[in-house]
């Protein structure tokens, strides 16, 4: 922006129900057959990339569907990204057979296909010819349909499958420049915020609370399976949900709470780069499980996005032996309390969540070196905020 802040355009996807119809689980299923059809072709040839591939297939694709040419586009990159998501897994030993194959019913749509008429989305199936999606929603969704029809907001490949529809939405947002940083850990109980001028923001929830619950409960309905197979199965299936439900409704409190503070005071985000994480746990089955049952990435991409909304960087740091390496001169920090580590190299004591933050601020690039303290345990700090977040 010439004269003013830069902007970045940010997108959200939003999702729908619709009502189904006949001729729509048709198309999702053609759709499926015409993925299958171009990985085989890619497979065949040995094609890597999406324009070759497109190429490759178009004859033949058209002699066997009827439809718009931009299924054909949409098709082959579904499948250039299954088949590089598979041989990402080969090369790791993790892949399963000797092809990937799409099971599931969906279809990805070109924005040239689709158009929003009332309450329904107008699918172009052939020249001249249309499939209409009746959808349903709330009030939050209808917020992102109201600016889209006014010009606001554009749209990118539209995704559906047999019960949603997922649509998502482009915004240019403008970016705001950063006057500090604030890196945020994340816990079993808590999350922790620290920034660079030493402000303290900590969120307590009950996450731990709800897993060990609705683990109780699934554990309960298992000793049932055997007795009534079909009635263990259905609750099954409602504890699930409603476990999915309340887990995601607490994620976006803290991940509102959390960008609502870094908003407040001007801050950018420093979160923990936790890729392949998962993978290199190697506690026990009991910790394992553990931390297996915490949704660590979720959370931070809800954070990512909010964040990203509001104009605020984001940026990923190693998040390697941040709470064991004192924030002062890097040596160990060893437990002297509940929550309390002391280094043996130098005597700094501190919180372990507020030392993980420490570390990870100065990791980050551009976000300088944070005062310290004499002491980081929370009774030295200037400002501390306690939230309890519970769903």
């Amino acid at each position: 922006m010439p004269g003013g802040r830069a902007e970045t355009e940010v997108t959200l996807t939003v999702s729908f129900g619709y009502e189904p119809s006949g001729e729509l689980r048709r198309l999702l299923e053609d759709f499926r057959d015409m993925v299958n059809f171009c990985v085989g072709k890619a497979l065949e040839h040995n094609v890597t990339s999406y324009y070759a591939l497109r190429k490759l297939v178009y004859g033949e694709w058209k002699s066997r569907w009827n439809y718009s040419t931009h299924f054909c586009h949409s098709a082959c990159r579904v499948a250039a990204s299954m088949l590089k998501g598979f041989r990402r897994l080969k090369r790791r030993g993790l892949a399963k057979g000797d092809r990937p194959v799409a099971e599931k019913l969906f279809m990805r749509l070109d924005p040239e296909l689709v158009r929003y008429q009332g309450d329904a989305v107008r699918i172009s199936v052939r020249p001249g010819e249309f499939l209409y999606v009746r959808l349903r929603y709330g009030d939050y969704q209808r917020r992102f349909i109201e600016e889209w029809r006014a010009g606001k907001l554009k749209v990118g490949e539209i995704t559906i499958n047999e019960t949603r529809v997922y649509v998502p939405f482009r915004k240019a947002v403008a970016q705001v420049e950063p006057r500090g940083w604030v890196a945020v850990d994340v816990n079993e109980t808590n999350v922790t915020a620290v920034s660079a001028d030493l402000r303290v923001l900590r969120l307590e929830t009950n996450l731990r609370e709800i897993r060990s619950a609705y683990f109780e409960k699934r554990r309960r309905i298992q000793e049932l399976s055997k007795l009534k197979p079909k009635t263990s199965e259905r609750l099954m299936a409602r504890y699930s949900k409603r476990e999915r439900n309340r887990v995601r409704d607490l994620l976006h409190k803290l991940s509102r709470r959390l960008v609502e503070f870094a908003k407040q005071h001007g801050f950018g985000i420093v979160l923990e780069d936790l890729k392949h994480m998962r993978a290199r746990i190697r506690y026990g089955r009991r910790l394992n499980r553990r931390l297996h049952s915490l949704p660590f990435r979720r959370l931070q991409f809800y954070v990512e996005y909010k964040a990203r909304l509001a104009g605020l960087p984001v940026v990923y740091v190693d998040p390697k032996h941040s709470s064991t390496l004192c924030p002062v001169c890097g040596g160990r920090l060893a437990p002297n309390g509940r929550r309390v580590s002391r280094c043996g190299r130098c005597g700094y004591e501190s919180d372990r969540d507020v030392a993980a933050c420490l570390n990870l601020l100065r990791r980050a690039p551009g976000c300088g070196e944070p005062p310290l303290p004499p002491k980081a345990t929370e009774a030295s700090w200037a400002e501390v905020e306690r939230v309890v977040i519970k769903c």
